[in-house]
């Protein structure tokens, strides 16, 4: 259509906000259907399934909201005695997506295997060294708090492991002690959850503190590579955010960790002089 005003010619285009275009293409289809679109679009286009398997999907009844909610043991159950490189596709892509969409994908067995780690290893109580006085007139005193220090790895000999880190000696570490366990075994089912994120950052900067007692840019960013590496699901912002034009200190999990090591150090230093016999 076309109007005239004056000297000044409008042409009127209609205009389609389409995110998916493939649901256009599906609609002079006799078979199209829109629940079926959405599943077959998501696994086709996004996912990058073959048919048989969106077919097998569509055998069980499993639509979209059923892919959010999938744990491994689903996958298992949906691929029993059928070959296993569709299963490996369908895992991997899931994988993959339930990340992006931060739902990640959980096993029924290590969500209950964890539950008992995390519990044994955050049941033990903050410790506080006495109240001293900090005051010469005794007007005050002053209770000093670790930072939550618990150490889940501290019976590791950390200076027996090479300096500095690779992604071989990280995995060696690892492999020392139950924890280190843990996480790699929960890697390999997909992103870790924050428990096991805070506790593989604890095992890094302990094992840094026991060689130095400064952090560079260049070492946050190697242990960076070497956590992403071991586990390619794991988000690099999570442990290392470098210092740009609008960020004076360097973000992450790891800078934060070691910063709060040094303090909580300091802290118990300061409480062990205050409460000295010299210093009463």
């Amino acid at each position: 259509m076309v109007e005239q005003l004056d000297s000044l010619i409008i042409k009127n285009e209609p205009f389609y906000a389409v995110e998916e275009p493939d649901l256009l293409n599906g609609i002079g289809n006799s078979n199209f259907s829109l629940g079926d679109s959405d599943l077959r679009t998501l696994c086709l286009n996004r996912l990058g399934l073959c048919e048989e398997t969106v077919a097998l999907l569509e055998a069980q009844q499993i639509d979209v909201e059923c892919l959010k909610k999938m744990r491994f043991e689903d996958v298992d159950t949906l691929f029993d005695g059928r070959p296993l490189g569709p299963k490996i596709h369908l895992r991997e892509a899931l994988i993959s997506w339930r990340i992006d969409i931060g739902l990640p994908m959980k096993s029924l067995r290590m969500i209950s295997y964890r539950k008992r780690s995390v519990d044994q290893l955050d049941s033990r109580p903050i410790k506080y060294p006495n109240n001293v006085s900090c005051d010469p007139m005794g007007n005050s005193s002053m209770m000093v708090e670790t930072h939550k220090y618990h150490k889940p790895t501290s019976n590791i000999s950390y200076k027996t492991f090479a300096w500095p880190m690779t992604v071989e000696v990280l995995k060696d570490i690892l492999n020392s002690c139950n924890v280190g366990r843990m996480i790699l075994h929960s890697g390999e089912l997909g992103s870790l959850e924050k428990s096991f994120q805070s506790q593989l950052t604890a095992i890094v900067i302990d094992y840094h503190m026991e060689f130095d007692t400064k952090i560079t840019a260049m070492q946050l960013e190697n242990y960076q590579r070497c956590i992403t590496t071991l586990f390619p699901h794991e988000n690099k912002n999570t442990y290392h955010i470098p210092r740009g034009p609008t960020r004076r200190n360097p973000g992450g999990s790891l800078y934060s960790r070691f910063i709060n090591q040094k303090i909580s150090k300091k802290a118990l230093a300061i409480g062990s002089g205050l409460g000295s016999p010299y210093n009463m």
